[in-house]
């Protein structure tokens, strides 16, 4: 009951805050105890708002990737069109030979590093290029390449940038789960004092209630379920 499992998402755990903060602020014996669930239920809003935009910048930027990575394919086939119609589209001559008997025929559809590596190798080989049609291909490729490039890199600052999230997300869920057990000896010591019921210092964590949620269901007059009465505060010490 006190250790909230870290794998649940951020909501989870503000929502856990909240209760537990709204729980204690409704006891004047307990509100002194409520602000460091206050803080954190703040807290996992920050974050939570935090993790909507990684995953909105996320999207946005493998979408740009993806973009360049069209417009590198597009000038690459480009120019095996513009090599083909200078050999006559036989690929078994040597000038076709002379770009492509190295390039594997789906250059298009390999990773972005491979892509970028043979662009690199081809430019280099063009700019010796006598024919300009073809030797101008080496400025188009370098400039496509060299967008990849920077959309790879500004994808990879933002890939360390959630890790670093997830690091200070994994923190702040440790710390709730230490504030939940000092808790419950702060409310042990209160119930002893007050000769509480030793189910008391449960209910300031919140737990699905399968009868409350029967009886707030639509039609719970039409199945009606047995309500075990379990000891209050009010049964014992008022």
């Amino acid at each position: 009951m006190l250790e909230f499992p870290e794998h649940l998402p951020l909501r989870a755990f503000r929502l856990q805050a909240s209760y537990t903060a709204a729980r204690l602020n409704a006891l004047d014996e307990t509100r002194h105890l409520a602000r460091g669930f206050e803080e954190a239920a703040d807290k996992f809003a920050l974050l939570e708002e935090e993790e909507a935009q990684l995953a909105v910048r996320r999207m946005q930027t493998q979408a740009a990737v993806e973009t360049a990575d069209d417009a590198w394919d597009d000038t690459m086939l480009g120019f095996r069109a513009r090599l083909l119609e200078q050999c006559a589209h036989d690929t078994e001559s040597e000038l076709y030979r002379r770009y492509f008997a190295e390039i594997p025929s789906n250059v298009t559809s390999l990773s972005y590093p491979a892509e970028i590596l043979i662009s690199k190798e081809l430019e280099a080989q063009l700019a010796h290029e006598e024919e300009a049609s073809l030797k101008g291909f080496a400025e188009r490729l370098a400039e496509k390449r060299a967008g990849l490039e920077g959309l790879m890199a500004e994808r990879t600052r933002l890939e360390v940038e959630e890790a670093r999230f997830a690091n200070r997300v994994q923190l702040a869920k440790q710390v709730l789960n230490k504030l939940r057990r000092v808790l419950f000896t702060s409310l042990e010591e209160i119930q002893m004092a007050r000769g509480r019921a030793e189910s008391w210092c449960a209910r300031f964590y919140y737990s699905h209630n399968d009868v409350l949620a029967a009886l707030d269901a639509d039609g719970a007059e039409e199945s009606p379920v047995e309500v075990v009465h379990v000891a209050s505060s009010d049964d014992d010490v008022l």
